[in-house]
């Protein structure tokens, strides 16, 4: 039977003995790789019934990968996440999904008071039972960015059929030196941490977000594939930039978490042998679209391998090419559902799931992405994508990051703000203005424009609306 981990055996088999996962300056081999997720199976066995819920904290990512990897085979549910980052506070938590948290010190420590000790006894141990492709393996936490926390469940089969989807659409092999330099509290990150191991690769993790250095370690392991939000390669390719060095290595940048708007020349200069691929999808979908060099820069592609798309109005009729609606997705990649929260844009209808994103197809079939309903505002009775004002404001070259909302007003309903990072220094409102102007209609152009410069992200590197709402509700406040 087929789960998340099971091709670790294969991989440390005699002769793999190379790096399976660096971080820092720790290293681990394949066969070390195999030792650790053995022993921390052992002692999962002696504590927590099959389909317990481990917590595992991301603080170190050196650790964290090792027991999801090892809860995974033992047929546990991996709940993975920083629960404060997430919304979450852990006693909370602890109770809502009857979850316990381990570490692999707390987990030796247990074995040592029970007299088992944390080392192999010598005794030859029966291949414990192993989980079916239909058991959950894992749960993620995440408040998205509008702050509504939720945890939602993976199985081993959704996440086996993305690993093989992903291996197809960008030719991903064991040779290759994977870089995942987000926290594993983000599923993104997750998994491409676990699909690099699943496949044989070489796994460099990074414990926080340091560009200059996971730039360090990129160059120093030869990177070939790296993972990324639009946000951390544009960090990325600043640090890269200022320092003067290219990676010639990078064969594949994967990107995704939102649209990228950044300076493709910029990221050819640093990474000349790259393919850059931008997919669509989320923590309830997988994959969704992907889209190729020649795909308009306002479509997110088409559809991935093995995914169907259909865009549908609120009585749930198919419309045609062009026709806007929410968004509808099947494939075998689709999640569970929620095992905690929720959130009331995500629809099940047979085996279709919608989350909530508004969209269309076009002729060719692309899928032109609108917003999120959720984030969809209503100024003097005029439906506004909150996603459609930040892209025309990150075509400006000196805008770094923006976010755009609602603030209530008494003659229009809603007033539209905007919160911009620039790249460096100020930038005046009227140049803001004028430029939205150029791209949008009249009552889509932000009314007001705050400069944050200490822009908040969440743990998987997005820009953290909740925050930026706060911060902006209290510069409106004093203005």
């Amino acid at each position: 039977m087929a789960f998340v981990g099971d091709t670790l055996d294969r991989h440390a088999s005699p002769g793999g003995g190379g790096i399976a996962v660096a971080c820092g300056g720790n290293r681990l081999s394949w066969q070390d790789l195999l030792e650790t997720t053995s022993r921390v199976e052992d002692a999962l066995g002696q504590l927590e019934a099959p389909g317990a819920r481990i917590g595992i904290s991301t603080r170190q990512p050196y650790e964290a990968i090792r027991l999801v990897l090892a809860v995974a085979r033992s047929g546990r549910v991996a709940v993975v996440a920083e629960p404060a980052q997430a919304g979450f506070p852990e006693a909370d938590l602890r109770a809502a999904l009857s979850v316990r948290f381990w570490s692999l010190t707390a987990l030796d420590a247990v074995l040592k008071a029970r007299g088992a000790g944390a080392a192999d006894t010598g005794a030859v141990r029966p291949e414990p039972p192993r989980p079916n492709a239909s058991d959950p393996f894992y749960i993620g936490l995440t408040s998205g960015s509008t702050g509504r926390p939720k945890a939602f469940q993976r199985s081993h089969g959704s996440w086996l059929t993305s690993f093989a989807a992903c291996e197809d659409a960008f030719g991903l092999t064991p040779a290759d030196r994977v870089a995942v330099p987000g926290s594993l509290s983000h599923s993104l990150h997750l998994f491409g941490a676990l699909h690099a191991l699943h496949m044989g690769a070489r796994l460099d993790l990074s414990a926080g977000f340091r560009p200059r250095g996971i730039l360090k370690t990129m160059r120093a392991a030869g990177t070939t594939v790296l993972y990324a939000t639009p946000t951390q390669l544009d960090l990325l390719l600043r640090a890269a930039r200022a320092g003067g060095l290219t990676f010639p290595d990078v064969r594949r940048v994967l990107l995704s978490g939102a649209k990228w708007h950044g300076s493709g020349d910029t990221a050819v200069d640093v990474f000349p042998a790259a393919r850059f691929h931008e997919f669509y999808g989320t923590s309830e979908t997988s994959f969704i679209a992907t889209r190729a060099a020649d795909d308009p820069p306002a479509s997110v592609g088409r559809p991935f391998p093995g995914v169907a798309i259909d865009i549908r109005n609120d009585a749930g009729r198919s419309l045609a090419p062009g026709e806007p609606g929410l968004i509808h997705v099947s494939s075998a990649m689709l999640f569970d559902g929620y095992v905690l929260g929720g959130d009331p844009d995500t629809r099940r209808e047979g085996g279709w799931l919608s989350v909530g994103d508004q969209g269309f197809v076009d002729d060719a079939g692309r899928l032109h992405l609108l917003g999120r309903r959720s984030r969809m505002l209503v100024c003097a009775g005029v439906n506004v994508f909150a996603e459609e004002i930040e892209a025309a404001l990150l075509r400006h070259d000196r805008v770094a990051a923006c976010a755009v909302f609602g603030r209530p007003d008494p003659l229009r309903g809603q007033r539209i703000v905007a919160a911009i990072r620039t790249k460096d220094g100020s930038v005046s409102p009227d140049v803001l203005r004028r430029h939205c102007q150029a791209f949008l209609d009249p009552i889509k152009v932000p009314r007001a424009f705050h400069l944050v410069e200490d822009w908040p992200l969440t743990a998987g590197g997005k820009a953290d609306l909740v925050t930026l709402a706060r911060r902006i509700e209290r510069l409106e406040d004093v203005t």
